[in-house]
């Protein structure tokens, strides 16, 4: 009896399904014990590192703070208007550039027929003889070539790229974003920067993709291509929105002034903060983005932290409305 046992044990042992069992049960055991440290051991830092990924922070603009004269008449003051965003929203590949500026180009001739235009801070101009030429110079113009070439210092730029000149920049920067056309398609080394399109349009269309490369690690938050746009410009980009993957259109404030003409210089005007300006007041408050627009000259320069602050008080009046209303000068700066 011992010994058919014995045989009969040996048969089992020695067969293939008692192998794969043995098999199938050590998978088991580290499968349960995977599970048991990603559950129980580490389930917490696993489940903070989850929301770090998919929790996205987007930044609401705040309303400017106004400016009143020392009688208290309104002298600037903000007013509803109408921005055309876009968020890159496109698939990388092979073909991610030639969509994008596809995209854009049509989306910049939907804007300019319509009356309106698209941002052009892109410290390149078109001169009289319809030549690049920079707005900046000195350590400015080096601090913006910098930024071009992915620089941290401006220490750091090649003789090259320090020496380039905005011919030469836009060309690099077309044949970055792969703007322009191949002679032949099948010859990578054939492609002409800013081919197919005029000086003007290219310079656009430049502008809008740096723009977005800016804001390239947080593709959800939306780059602004023009600003205060009309009802028509509105009703037309929106009625080839499925056209336009990526473009909205964002409700935002203008500034507007009375008797602009005598207190020009006085109040001064705002602006889009430049990474110069950005760098500068980012040390002093988190609340800047380079998306915003801030005081560049005059009264809007100098008092910028008080008017960026001012708009608190409007939150805080929908929740303390007696108390503001008995304190309606702190919403003021006079002059």
């Amino acid at each position: 009896m011992v010994k058919k046992w014995k045989e009969t044990l040996w048969n089992i042992v020695s067969s293939r399904l008692f192998i794969l069992l043995i098999l199938f049960l050590i998978l088991a055991v580290v499968m349960i014990y995977r599970v048991f440290i990603l559950q129980i051991v580490r389930g917490e830092e696993y489940l903070d590192n989850f929301q770090l990924k998919i929790v996205r922070e987007r930044t609401l603009p705040s309303t400017r703070g106004k400016i009143y004269d020392c009688n208290g008449n309104l002298i600037a003051y903000n007013d509803i208007a109408y921005n055309i965003t876009i968020e890159d929203v496109f698939e990388s590949g092979s073909k991610k550039n030639a969509t994008i500026n596809s995209m854009i180009y049509k989306l910049i001739g939907l804007i300019e027929n319509s009356g309106d235009e698209v941002i052009s801070d892109f410290n390149i101009i078109l001169d009289e003889n319809n030549h690049y030429v920079y707005t900046l110079e000195g350590t400015r113009l080096l601090r913006f070539l910098a930024d071009i070439y992915g620089k941290k210092k401006t220490d750091d730029l090649e003789y090259k790229q320090r020496t380039a000149t905005a011919t030469e920049l836009i060309e690099y920067l077309c044949t970055r974003y792969g703007i322009g056309e191949y002679t032949d398609p099948s010859d990578k080394n054939s492609f002409i920067p800013g081919g197919g399109y005029s000086k003007s349009e290219v310079l656009k269309m430049v502008t809008i993709r740096y723009a977005l490369t800016l804001n390239g690690y947080q593709k959800y938050i939306a780059t602004i291509v023009a600003t205060d746009v009309s009802q028509k410009t509105l009703a037309t980009v929106m009625e080839h929105k499925d056209e336009l993957p990526g473009v909205n259109v964002s409700q935002d404030t203008v500034r507007r002034y009375n008797d602009a003409v005598y207190f020009s210089q006085i109040i001064g005007y705002t602006g889009k903060i430049s990474q110069e300006e950005y760098d500068e007041l980012s040390l002093e408050s988190d609340n800047y983005t380079l998306n915003d627009y801030i005081g560049k000259t005059g009264i809007e320069a100098s008092m910028e932290d008080q008017l960026l602050k001012l708009y608190m008080l409007t939150i805080l009046e929908k929740s303390l409305q007696p108390l503001i209303m008995s304190n309606q000068q702190q919403e003021m700066i006079f002059i």
